[in-house]
């Protein structure tokens, strides 16, 4: 390094104020005071910097502690959810085990209710003492009350688990009516009532079993709550779709209570057991299919004067060529005497029942429990319809020996199916069979109005 001049030593002094002696000393007390107020900034940085690391450090501490307790309740969280995963789970498997101890059993009680049912129908129709016939309608409304329960039920269950699929197509407004007129016509005659029917060339995009099993809810409900007067079936157009509506003539309902009526096990005005008329599961029901189908359902009614109960349905556009239904009034004389019927049933007790039933109608009945015994009660002469039970013993199915038959005699024998399961893979069996379905127990005025219909 190159060595200052005099000059410049002189020149670097006088900045330093260490130009001379004097200088220096003046000099002294600002630079002492300069360098305690670094030193006391020093030292202020350093206490800034010693409570930032211990505040840092606390931070630190607050937050693996906080982190701690995090993963403490994440761990309590995971553990409370698996716990929730094994409640629902168990409680998934006790529902399905439920549901299928419940179809087993009511598949099982209402076998013999089947066939006590048609022995009671049997007795009904013949003239007996008045004292024996009193006693005859008691159990009939005693079975009709253990029917309607099971039925309702096993319905509910099925629909709460959401077992119930809609299978949407398109039919003329006749098909859906005429069954149920053909249905409830004796019903409400009956009860000395007056059936009368509104309907109109209309199509309509529906489940058909669902929304019957709708409007049946309100017919029976119809034909329970009416004492004189009559019943009304009928369907109303509004805009795009087609208001379906059942009036009568009966007590009526209160406004204040109309929301009640769809709450299960509800029965308005019912002060004495032996005045109750089912469960009241039937409304609910109601309510339910109406959800599924996504269709609006409506009541109206009067106290003292009587109700409606509507829903509304899908108008289409299209109009399907006509059905070969009865019409929907009911048709005149008796297409039953003299006609071959053949009954399959692996319950000889049901195949009793449906003998004395069928045998007072004036058929001629033929009885077996399989296909074999059924070929061979024939004795090689086809009958003229078939009344099949859907399951058989080992394993067979009603479908599977009306195929057979057909094969065997080589013609379309017309067939009805009778059977306790409601799944959804029987009703597509059927479907592709093309014969229609009476569920057990089965109601002898609807088997007589489907034999009617079928054979006339």
């Amino acid at each position: 390094m190159a060595k200052l001049s005099d000059d410049q030593q002189r020149a670097l002094a006088g900045l330093l104020g260490l130009g001379n002696q004097s200088a220096r000393k003046s000099h002294y007390p600002e630079l002492t005071a300069r360098l305690d107020e670094l030193e006391a900034e020093r030292n202020r940085y350093i206490r800034l910097n010693d409570e930032l690391e211990q505040r840092v450090a606390a931070r630190t501490d607050e937050l693996l502690e906080a982190n701690h307790n995090l993963q403490q309740q994440i761990a309590q969280r995971e553990q409370v959810e698996q716990d929730l995963r094994d409640a629902r789970d168990a409680a998934q498997a006790a529902n399905r085990s439920k549901d299928k101890y419940l179809a087993a059993a009511s598949h099982d009680l209402l076998q013999p209710l089947n066939a006590a049912r048609l022995l009671i129908a049997t007795l009904r129709e013949r003239q007996l003492p008045s004292v024996e016939q009193v006693l005859v309608e008691r159990t009939h409304q005693a079975l009709e009350g253990a029917e309607d329960l099971l039925t309702d039920l096993l319905d509910i269950s099925r629909l709460d688990q959401a077992a119930v699929k809609p299978d949407v197509a398109l039919y003329r407004l006749d098909e859906l009516f005429a069954p149920l007129v053909s249905e409830f016509q004796s019903v409400a005659q009956a009860a000395g009532l007056n059936l009368r029917v509104h309907t109109g060339c209309y199509a309509i995009n529906t489940d058909l079993r669902l929304l019957t099993r709708i409007l049946r809810n309100f017919l029976s409900n119809a034909c329970r709550y009416t004492d004189e007067g009559c019943i009304l079936l009928g369907a109303r157009k509004r805009g795009n779709g087609l208001r379906l509506e059942v009036w009568d003539t009966g007590r009526g309902i209160a406004a204040d209570r109309l929301q009640a009526i769809f709450l299960e096990f509800n029965q308005l005005d019912v002060g004495r057991a032996a005045d109750r008329k089912g469960v009241g599961l039937g409304l609910a029901i109601v309510e339910r299919i109406a959800d599924i189908l996504g269709y609006p359902i409506a009541v109206r009614s009067w106290p003292g004067r009587g109700s409606m109960f509507s829903i509304e349905v899908p108008l289409s556009d299209e109009m399907p060529l006509p059905i070969s239904q009865l019409p929907v009034q009911p048709t005149t004389g008796n297409p039953l005497p003299g006609r071959r019927l053949l009954v399959i049933d692996n319950e000889v007790s049901i195949l009793e029942s449906m003998r004395a039933l069928l045998g007072q109608w004036g058929c001629e009945v033929v009885t077996a429990t399989d296909q074999a015994g059924a070929l061979l009660a024939l004795e090689g002469r086809a009958p003229e319809l078939i009344l099949a039970d859907y399951h058989l013993d080992h394993g067979v199915v009603g479908c599977q020996v009306v195929r057979h038959l057909r094969e065997h005699f080589e013609q379309k024998i017309p067939a009805v199916i009778i059977t306790a399961d409601r799944t959804d893979q029987c009703r597509r069996a059927l479907r592709r069979l093309d014969a229609p379905l009476l569920n057990k127990p089965v109601k002898p005025g609807k088997l007589r109005a489907v034999l009617s219909q079928m054979l006339g």
